[in-house]
């Protein structure tokens, strides 16, 4: 009944765009997607959004369920996990305040293959997926912004396949540092070498010879559960030409 009753709101709004002058003042978003919205597009939705904590490890989503909601991220980081094994899930792309997590619904899927895990903790809005259903159809600027975010995934995504296979352990981890604080806007990450081994499919060793490497060269500085990148440009280096690919196709379709 709530969600019926902003729907009916956000038409209102529609049809008077006066009440959207109060209102403009107090929308504020962490998350680009919608920020990227026209102020009076952004006005009108706002209101169906309610904004939730993140906590690691909280799954937002399991495998093969119906999504109940949509997560548009403001700050911290969740994976989109597929599963390889009984017991083995592999990271295929990150999620920040760059993106959402709603790609099936926009695409019309209903029972999503993969399984969405925050891995640093922050905050979201939500939204039903009735109701996001609703505003693809209703909202162009909405609709044209997550077609380009769903371009930039699949690039992401292939590219970095093609990145697990041709490249070492150590340009990976540097692609994914760097991917990862494009999204999360910050050079320090939660993050313990066991959670990297597991998203990015190799032993925990390996990640700390491979960070104690960059660490030598004054790249990152790592200490009990925190990498912080000191030299993104040298991090960069020892990174593949990937990262650059992805970066650029997400600057040409979305602007950052």
């Amino acid at each position: 009944m709530r969600r019926r009753n902003l729907l009916m709101e956000l038409q209102a709004r529609t049809c008077r765009p006066e009440l959207l002058t109060d209102v403009a003042q107090h929308v504020v978003t962490g998350n680009r997607l919608l920020g990227r919205l026209p102020e009076k597009e952004m006005v009108r939705l706002m209101p169906l959004f309610e904004r939730i904590e993140l906590t690691p490890r909280q799954i937002l989503h399991h495998r093969n369920f119906p999504m109940q909601h949509i997560y548009f991220v403001e700050c911290g980081l969740v994976s989109v996990m597929a599963k390889t094994s009984h017991r083995e899930w592999v990271e295929v792309w990150l999620i920040g305040s760059d993106g959402m997590t709603g790609i099936p619904i926009v695409l019309g899927d209903t029972h999503p293959a993969h399984r969405r895990v925050v891995q640093i903790g922050g905050s979201a809005l939500r939204i039903s997926t009735q109701v996001f259903r609703h505003l693809l159809q209703v909202s162009e600027p909405l609709r044209g912004i997550l077609l380009n975010y769903v371009d930039v995934v699949l690039l992401q995504t292939s590219q970095s396949g093609a990145c697990n296979a041709q490249h070492t352990v150590k340009q990976r981890l540097a692609r994914w540092l760097l991917l990862a604080r494009d999204v999360l806007g910050s050079s320090l990450m939660p993050v313990p070498h066991e959670m990297l081994g597991r998203l990015i499919g190799v032993r925990r060793a390996t990640i700390t010879d491979c960070l104690n490497e960059f660490e030598a060269c004054a790249a990152v500085r790592t200490a009990r559960r925190l990498i912080e990148i000191t030299d993104a440009q040298l991090l960069e280096s020892l990174s593949c030409d990937c990262y650059h690919i992805i970066k650029h196709e997400r600057l040409r379709l979305l602007g950052w």
